[in-house]
């Protein structure tokens, strides 16, 4: 059961080479919010892109922001604690904003690492190697070096027959460096002629989950695996109503619940919009209480949103 969901805390915390700095902001009688962002999150295999606007933030702190340095954003209230919402690698950066009274500071990241550039050790290896080739090349000259010894590459991991896909998608996740928060596979298979990771390595573990009747998807900055089912779904113990029998108000319910009536889906949504929930994430099983939807169900997409008039999370739930 939620706590009082009042005065709103958001934490901040920039993960430099050198050092962790945290960004903390209180909502108080005398002190508004001093940060805003959209969190975006879906069960898409392709990692959400965030924006965070941080107002008046000094110059010493602005520098410390960079390109490629990961962040971690918090959010919750006074009463009820913070909790992570979302983790990933700045992507950009705003130019810096003022109107004379307030300066505006922004940047986006992308949840997760950038696991699409990452390499297998046999890539990171053979790429090396062609390097301290084209390095040696300049100082000896091209003539000569058209004479040096061919390059013995490093061939891509390989997988015995009868190997199961699961531990396939471990060991490639492993080798690159790719963190795997939950592997689930609906339905489990061996690959009978063995198999060959050539290619990206996030590559090769979205198609073996396909395989499987599975999907990779990001959850707060972790890569996940599983078969979108309620039944594997992350159970954090979430009721989302406006009212609560014996308490003042609810659990952060602030419209009725709403579906597109018109939908031929073969999986029915409809969209819930709370007070912000920072446990509510892809994947998370929530309880609706509502006269117009009640019951259980799994988080397919949403959207988490401070801004000066609001501090909400917006799920679409299966049905």
């Amino acid at each position: 059961m939620a706590k009082y969901l009042y005065g709103r805390r958001v934490k901040l915390v920039l993960l430099t080479p050198h050092e962790s700095v945290t960004f903390d902001y209180k909502q108080t009688e005398t002190h508004s919010m001093g940060i805003q962002f959209n969190v975006p999150f879906s069960d898409s295999s392709t990692p959400p892109t965030c924006t965070v606007t941080i107002m008046n933030l000094s110059a010493k702190h602005r520098k410390l922001f960079k390109k490629g340095y990961e962040v971690k954003l918090y959010a919750g209230y006074a009463e009820d604690g913070v909790g992570l919402l979302s983790a990933g690698v700045i992507r950009a950066i705003s130019p810096f904003t003022s109107d004379g009274t307030n300066n505006t500071f922004s940047f986006t990241y992308r949840e997760g690492q950038e696991y699409s550039k990452l390499l297998s050790s046999a890539e990171k290896a053979n790429k090396k190697a062609d390097e301290a080739r084209k390095k040696k090349a300049k100082v000896i000259g091209k003539k000569a070096a058209a004479g040096l010894p061919k390059i013995k590459k490093h061939s891509a991991l390989s997988f015995g027959k009868n190997t199961a896909a699961s531990t396939i998608i471990r060991r490639i996740a492993s080798d690159a460096g790719i963190t795997l928060s939950k592997v689930y596979l609906a339905k489990p298979k061996k690959y009978k002629k063995g198999y060959a990771a050539h290619g990206k390595p996030i590559t090769n573990i979205k198609a073996i989950a396909k395989a499987c009747g599975s999907k990779v998807y990001y959850r707060r900055g972790s890569i996940v695996i599983d078969d979108l089912s309620k039944v594997k779904g992350h159970n954090e113990h979430i009721l989302v109503t406006e009212h609560v029998k014996g308490r003042h108000g609810g659990t952060g319910l602030i419209q009725y619940p709403t579906t597109d009536s018109d939908s031929m889906a073969k999986h029915k949504t409809w969209t819930v919009t709370s007070l912000l929930r920072y446990q509510v994430s892809t994947g998370s099983v929530v309880t609706v209480e509502n006269r117009f939807l009640k019951g259980t169900f799994r988080v397919k997409s949403g959207e988490h949103v401070c801004d000066d008039s609001a501090f909400t999370t917006a799920m679409e739930v299966y049905v």
